[in-house]
């Protein structure tokens, strides 16, 4: 156990360590990586990092390692900035992360207070540093004083647990400023922080704290990466002898899929393919950054200098960053304004050195967002070269000779990967002209053949009249005019009648039909009420006037009373002709004028004032209403190449004395869709319905 009283002085002043601190580290998050890298360093095969954010302003954070822990001599050293902790490290050198023995500034840089509690095999001590306002000024140095009285937190448990090892807990740290998803994130950028490979992380484990989750029971997890490999569609992978290659690199690859609405089933999709990042494959010789470094390296026995050097890791190129595009490849890819996966990392001895070679490599086109990668370039920190790493430790000399050499064998691997994308950008342009230009020639097919339906629709113009409309029409069509290629039905409905739309609706999906098909303003989870008149009202005419649309009219008292229904009926009376639209007519009376059309019609509301699905509705739901729906909706898809909707089939009912010699009704032969989804959407409410429903007249 340490003394009472015994201190140990920073040999810097307040001032200079606060300077210091804000000098290299731009966030928490930095800090904390600091200090994890101290537990590493120290041999420990776990670190736990504990982060309470409840109170964001006061927030408490402990990193506990089961590392070799610190002798009173390791204190002293501890307190000396600018100390080489590889000259003590002799022999291991090479495995020591760190190098400047400034990563204690990253505690001081976190909190004013905080505690030191380090356990070796004979010995453990505690110390506290306390340099709160009116404790130290800024030209004292604040020291380190053993102490008895060290804070009890949720962790005193497992520290019970370590033998060796150090155990730090920063109080009264500063995070605001730093919502939720910031402070979740945490574990992904630890991971980042340290770990060439995903399945590398495991020992490093958090546990957070905040808000949302104060009351429940916060266990310790290990860090994970977010790596979407599945992304991926070409990689250049050269791991380290014994390292695991993640299983997404392995053989079978699979392949990616990049959405194209406009290609049958609205995807493209292109084998994975991997490749070994190559040994000699700088930037070309009369490149003017690889001429200033030429003369020092030899590619084949690939040195630096005379000094050895690997680049070693995996780079690959996404098929696409949208994040829905990304995660129906790999629902591991994120990205947001906490974690950016268009980045390479450059890890030094097992530790991230900088994420910014991607923008360092002059590279520009569509596609150098599109990459990432982790790689290892251990000769960026050789003991025996100079120490390049910048002063905010999060970069390294830009015109040091093995940076540049670093970009000049990336900057090919990159230029292939990009072009790579480029080219399957070609090959998916290439399938959208032939595409486009089927459909074109398929769109004014559909017209011509509707305009001759049209034409039908009006016998009082003579044959030969309507033979000559269309062919002139026809003509003009076939130059650079483009007929609509979107075929929908719109549902015109009032919202108390809702449950016969929700009918149509459902009736026309179980078949098949896709939700952006059919305009319904009643569909569970639509906003369309939510939305202002104006918005409604623009939304409407968009939906009746941009595409091939056919409208169906449920008209009753409630649809002669909405003013939307009204403007429904104006605008598509207004733009379509008589024979384009449906309707089904609750009672005879309620039916607007303009949308009397002389064609044979039928109510719901029967004679015994009544609603049920009789043999002749269930015939005129088919005939008038689901197969001229389906019919339409199949010309868009003759267009866009989709596969066609059944039809339903129109029932041919046996006598009367047949069924009777059956044993069975109607309704036995009526479809078993139908019939079902009347049962289940309209039947349990219609005697509420009729209760409230008087039509004009009664």
């Amino acid at each position: 156990m340490s003394s009472p009283g015994d201190r140990a002085a920073f040999t810097f002043s307040w001032l200079a360590l606060r300077l210091l601190g804000k000098g290299l580290y731009s966030n928490p998050w930095s800090a904390l990586s600091e200090l994890v890298a101290n537990g590493l360093d120290a041999g420990a095969s776990a670190v736990y990092v504990y982060v309470d954010a409840t109170d964001k302003s006061n927030a408490l954070v402990e990193v506990i390692d089961n590392g070799s822990g610190m002798s009173r001599a390791d204190i002293e050293t501890y307190v000396r900035v600018g100390h080489n902790k590889r000259l003590d490290a002799g022999e291991a050198a090479d495995s020591v992360k760190g190098r400047k023995g400034i990563g204690k500034l990253a505690a001081l840089f976190l909190s004013t207070r905080f505690y030191i509690r380090t356990k070796q095999a004979s010995s453990s001590t505690s110390w506290e540093l306390d340099a709160r306002e009116g404790q130290v000024q800024d030209d004292d140095r604040p020291e380190l004083v053993a102490t008895q009285d060290a804070p009890s937190t949720r962790n005193d448990e497992l520290w019970s647990y370590i033998d060796t090892g150090t155990r730090l807990t920063l109080t009264s740290v500063d995070l605001t400023g730093y919502g939720s998803q910031s402070v979740v994130s945490l574990g992904s950028r630890l991971a980042n922080q340290f770990t060439l490979l995903g399945e590398d992380a495991a020992n490093i484990f958090i546990a957070v704290r905040d808000a949302t989750n104060s009351g429940a029971d916060v266990r310790f997890h290990p860090v994970q990466k977010s790596v979407a490999y599945k992304n991926f569609v070409a990689s250049y992978v050269s791991l380290p002898p014994g390292s695991s290659t993640p299983p997404d690199f392995i053989p079978p690859l699979g392949k990616v899929k990049f959405p194209v609405e406009m290609l049958p089933g609205g995807v493209y999709e292109v084998a994975r393919t991997v490749q070994a990042i190559p040994r000699s494959n700088p930037d070309p010789p009369d490149n003017e950054a690889w001429s200033e470094v030429s003369h020092a390296v030899d590619l084949s026995a690939q040195t630096y200098e005379g000094r050895p050097y690997k680049l070693e890791g995996w780079i690959g190129v996404h098929a696409s960053i949208d994040g829905d595009a990304a995660r129906a490849n790999d629902d591991r890819f994120v990205k947001n304004k906490f974690y950016n996966p268009a980045q390479i990392r450059i890890y030094v001895r097992g530790k991230l050195a900088s994420e910014h070679l991607l923008s360092q490599l002059g590279l520009t086109g569509t596609y150098v967002n599109y990459i990432e990668g982790e790689l290892s370039f251990d000769i960026l920190d050789d003991n025996s070269l100079d120490d390049i790493a910048t002063s905010n430790r999060q970069d390294f000399d830009e015109t040091d000779g093995r940076v540049t050499l670093l970009r000049a064998l990336v900057r090919p691997v990159v230029r292939a990967l990009m072009n790579r994308r480029q080219a399957i950008a070609g090959e998916i342009n290439a399938l959208l002209k032939v595409e486009k230009e089927r459909r074109a020639a398929s769109g004014k097919q559909a017209f011509v053949q509707q305009l001759r339906d049209d034409l039908d629709q009006h016998p009082e113009i003579a044959e030969s009249t309507r033979a000559e409309l269309q062919m002139v029409i026809a003509n003009k069509v076939k130059g650079d005019v483009e007929p609509k290629q979107k075929f929908s039905v719109f549902l015109s409905h009032a919202s108390k009648d809702a449950d016969f739309a929700t009918f149509v609706d459902e009736v026309l999906r179980s078949r098949g039909a896709r939700v952006d098909e059919i305009f319904y303003t009643s569909r569970v989870g639509s906003v369309a009420f939510e939305l202002n008149d104006e918005s409604l009202g623009k939304q409407i005419r968009e939906s009746i006037t941009d595409s091939n649309t056919q409208i169906f009219y449920l008209t009753s008292k409630n649809f002669l009373a909405s003013q939307y229904c009204l403007f429904e009926g104006g605008a598509g009376w207004a733009t379509r002709g008589a024979g384009e639209y449906l309707k089904l007519n609750v009672d005879y009376k309620s039916i607007p004028a303009f949308l009397t059309n002389g064609k044979s019609e039928i109510k719901l509301l029967n004679s015994d004032g009544k609603i049920y699905l009789t043999p002749e509705l269930h015939n005129y739901l088919v005939d008038g209403v689901f197969n001229p729906m389906i019919r339409h909706l199949n010309l868009g898809r003759d267009i866009s190449g989709e596969g066609k909707i059944d039809l339903f089939e129109t029932v041919v009912y046996p006598s009367l004395m047949e069924l009777k010699a059956e044993g069975k009704t109607h309704e036995d032969y009526f479809n078993p869709t139908l019939r079902a989804h009347w049962e289940t959407l309209v039947q349990p409410g219609v005697a509420a319905y009729i209760a409230s429903y008087q039509p004009p007249g009664l």
